[in-house]
């Protein structure tokens, strides 16, 4: 009786016309590329200062292009080396041995540090990582835009005679990072 059935409809299915129609969509989506390019227009890579003295300033001031495709917002860390020295004051009175960064700068408006500064016993380091951020947000950086400048130079410490220092080569690393603009957050800093 099944088999009969089966039959009964497969033979009314074969007697009976349909309408049918099929679709087809393809979408597309072309990725998007962030690409950045740390810049520092007035350091002289092939020529770096040598026998530099206490307090001396030397130009360096990182900035980031935005070489890709996508807006984007960035982030430096800087890297700078630290001793267990004495250093003097304007005066020229002479400070206990504490671990002193080596170099200092001023921040200059756009950036903004981000947390605190992080130590790092085995390359003595002092990482220091900063936004391109004004009032809390974020600054969008468009395609083949540059960002400020990070600083624009940096000061050797007051370092006194046979810290051991003398003769050493001091370097000062900066990495640059930027992240695509959107679906990450509304772009708030926090410090």
């Amino acid at each position: 009786a099944v088999a009969a059935a089966i039959i009964a409809v497969m033979g009314i299915g074969g007697a009976f016309a349909y309408f049918t129609d099929t679709d087809q969509a393809v979408n597309s989506f072309t990725v998007g590329k962030v690409q950045i390019e740390l810049q520092e227009p007035s350091w002289n890579a092939d020529n770096p200062p040598k026998n530099i003295t206490p307090n001396q300033v030397i130009e360096k001031d990182p900035q980031i292009k935005n070489t890709g495709k996508n807006n984007a917002f960035m982030f430096v860390e800087v890297q700078v080396p630290y001793g267990n020295i004495s250093t003097a004051d304007a005066e020229g009175h002479i400070g206990s041995k504490a671990d002193t960064e080596l170099f200092t700068y001023t921040l200059n408006r756009g950036w903004v540090e981000v947390g605190t500064p992080v130590k790092n016993s085995d390359s003595n380091t002092f990482t220091h990582v900063y936004a391109y951020s004004e009032n809390n947000k974020m600054t969008e950086v468009l395609p083949n835009t540059v960002t400020g400048t990070v600083f624009d130079e940096v000061k050797f410490v007051n370092a006194v005679n046979d810290e051991g220092l003398e003769e050493t080569t001091q370097n000062i690393n900066v990495t640059a990072y930027g992240i695509q603009v959107t679906d990450i957050g509304d772009g708030t800093t926090n410090k």
